[in-house]
């Protein structure tokens, strides 16, 4: 079934957010991630997040592989649609092991490189993610404006152009993708979170479950990003 447009959400229903993680990948036994995900989700279900309009988070556990991890995102969007409650946004989570910052990602791009296996196996190099698409597809999330509000409360917050080329940019190009060809006004992105179970990680879950309560609250929001400079030099 096709998606329908936005006008067709029911006005009594609580708005709805789709919120995904990832299982854990590359020999660790644990995905901060997903960690992330049950805080917020959790949060909004006992009415402790901030969030405007007292949304229900719905959690969505993906598989690091590419092509399952972005088909079971578009599921549940559509499944969403179908249900009469499209979302007022859909954001997506992944590990970034090595960095300290949570990372707000600009960009995805068409491309499937993949320095190790995925989860079942896979191991693209220099393929496309959606054959004949775009080369690179923008964040529709208020980005710049939670930038600065994350940025304010202290936690290690960056700007970032690349998502990189493995499963977590397979999710996002693919869900910008599928968006733009439905039609669908629903904004949507993705963050990079550090291992933040590991102890000389300046994030901290809480920290990182409040940025992207922040960057939610400024995406439901509504209303164009803020145009301040916020690019990097290389």
């Amino acid at each position: 079934m096709s998606a329908g447009p936005l006008d067709d959400r029911p006005t009594s229903a609580a708005p709805l957010v789709l919120l995904s993680g990832f299982e854990p990948f590359g020999g660790m036994d644990h995905n901060p991630s997903w960690d992330v995900v049950t805080a917020v989700a959790a949060r909004a279900a006992a009415g402790q997040s901030s969030l405007p309009g007292a949304p229900e988070v719905r959690p969505l556990r993906l598989p690091v592989a590419f092509g399952q991890a972005p088909r079971l995102l578009d599921e549940a969007v559509e499944a969403a649609v179908v249900e009469g409650r499209p979302p007022a946004a859909v954001l997506a989570l992944g590990l970034a092991a090595g960095t300290d910052v949570v990372r707000l990602e600009r960009v995805g791009v068409n491309l499937r490189d993949a320095r190790i296996p995925d989860n079942a196996g896979a191991q693209p190099a220099d393929e496309p993610v959606v054959e004949g698409g775009d080369g690179a597809l923008f964040s529709t999330l208020r980005l710049k404006a939670a930038h600065t509000r994350i940025s304010a409360a202290n936690i290690p917050v960056q700007l970032s152009l690349s998502a990189g080329s493995f499963v977590c940019n397979d999710v996002l190009y693919s869900l910008l993708h599928g968006l733009r060809v439905r039609g669908l006004e629903i904004p949507g992105g993705f963050v990079h979170v550090p291992d933040l179970r590991d102890p000389l990680s300046p994030v901290s879950l809480e920290g990182a479950v409040e940025a992207v309560e922040i960057l939610l609250e400024e995406t439901l929001h509504g209303g164009a990003d803020l145009a301040t400079p916020g690019g990097s030099l290389h």
